[in-house]
């Protein structure tokens, strides 16, 4: 089994517009270790990056008037590795948000387990990026 406890600790930005998703996704990602920060606007979010110092932000494509790809787009270029949880959309609605730069699209429904896994995958990849980037 892989020691991931290097990965305890990172702290995830939570963008989601309701309360309960909030609440739901935070007790799952706590309960691995995480520390999380819940917003409600992206927008705000965005503009409190640096300050939060958050290491990676999950963002909800549902959220009202979210304009998923433009977000996607001006998080990457914070330089984080970004995670939509959003409805089955389709293969063509999943592969446009790839190609505006997140990182990863979690399909509804989903397990806490499952959702700390791929956290954990995405931030070991941008990790060894960060190393690799570093070095040349």
């Amino acid at each position: 089994m892989t020691d991931n406890s290097y990965l305890a600790g990172y702290h995830i930005l939570l963008i989601g517009s309701g309360d309960a998703f909030r609440r739901e996704i935070t007790r799952a990602l706590s309960g691995e270790r995480f520390l999380v920060s819940g917003m409600a606007d992206y927008r705000e979010a965005l503009a409190k990056l640096a300050e939060l110092k958050a290491d990676m932000v999950i963002l909800d494509r549902d959220l009202p008037a979210l304009d998923s790809r433009e977000a996607c787009r001006r998080l990457r270029g914070a330089g984080i590795p970004v995670m939509l949880l959003g409805d089955d959309t389709g293969d063509e609605v999943w592969a446009e948000l790839m190609r505006a730069h997140a990182d990863f699209y979690l399909k509804r429904p989903f397990s806490g387990l499952e959702l700390a896994a791929r956290i954990r995958a995405i931030l070991r990849r941008y990790r060894r990026y960060e190393t690799l980037s570093r070095l040349n």
